[in-house]
């Protein structure tokens, strides 16, 4: 299930929370730097400290960026902020930080439950420049952007944006263009090859189990062998090139194989 990305104004930050199988969580490196904290050194508490609830989550950061993000639930999001002391951090960081440890939660909560934040209450002015940068930043990222997945994430971001703005909220297919996805004729490639793995004939000569390796000439034999009709013609290594799943990688690359023990140039691909 994807992700719920929701941008949360904070005073003239912006902090992210996440949807996460209908429960919030934080993206907490947008909080810690938003706090002016250093993110290795609270990353590494969080780690320790929080090691049964903090998860990492493969989305769209606040910048608009594809990474992993590391998450707390947003239960636990008081017990990080006040095992901050205010009387340990620079002394023009703590009026902040106690802001942060006295209202950050609630506002959250609020969004969450309630689509407004009541402490932060609408939009003021600084918080429509961060959201309108941020809205920008999304923007320049979805034009760059060409994975599928990663679109409609930072497009989910960018309407979430747009509509506490109270601007329109543009077309995806408006904003940059997506891979193609690959050709319906992959389905006749991997049904082939599962057929033979069905029929108990080796065709992986990749010793990884996190790859997939395969000669075409041998694959071709196989197929032959075994009547099933597949062409491994100039169309299919074009869609070969295309796949997503799983993931193509390149081409006429020697490996040691796993089935003759000799090299052998294969087409690799890599298994989500």
């Amino acid at each position: 299930m994807q992700n719920q990305l929701i941008p949360v104004p904070f005073y003239e930050d912006i902090v992210v929370l996440v949807g996460h199988d209908n429960q919030p969580f934080v993206a907490m490196r947008s909080v810690v730097e938003s706090m002016g904290l250093a993110w290795q050194v609270q990353h590494r508490k969080l780690v320790e400290k929080y090691a049964s609830t903090v998860t990492e989550m493969v989305t769209v950061a606040e910048d608009g960026k594809p990474r992993e993000m590391v998450c707390l639930p947003l239960r636990k999001l008081p017990a990080w902020l006040y095992s901050i002391s205010p009387n340990k951090v620079k002394p023009e960081l703590r009026d902040k930080i106690i802001r942060y440890q006295e209202e950050c939660d609630d506002a959250l909560w609020d969004y969450w439950t309630k689509g407004s934040a009541s402490r932060a209450c609408s939009p003021n002015v600084t918080q429509q420049i961060a959201l309108s940068r941020h809205r920008i930043a999304l923007l320049k990222e979805l034009y760059r952007t060409r994975d599928n997945g990663l679109r409609a994430a930072l497009h989910e971001q960018l309407a979430q944006t747009s509509r506490q703005l109270g601007l329109l909220v543009p077309d995806l297919e408006s904003i940059g263009k997506a891979t193609p996805l690959p050709p319906n004729i992959l389905v006749e490639l991997w049904g082939g090859l599962e057929v033979l793995r069905g029929l108990g004939v080796s065709y992986d000569h990749s010793k990884k189990s996190s790859q997939l390796a395969i000669n075409l000439n041998d694959v071709a034999k196989k197929f032959k062998a075994h009547s099933i009709k597949v062409q491994l013609d100039s169309e299919m290594r074009a869609a070969m090139q295309q796949s997503t799943s799983p993931r193509f990688l390149r081409s006429n690359h020697a490996v040691h194989s796993a089935i003759t023990q000799t090299t052998i140039k294969c087409w690799i691909f890599e298994h989500h």
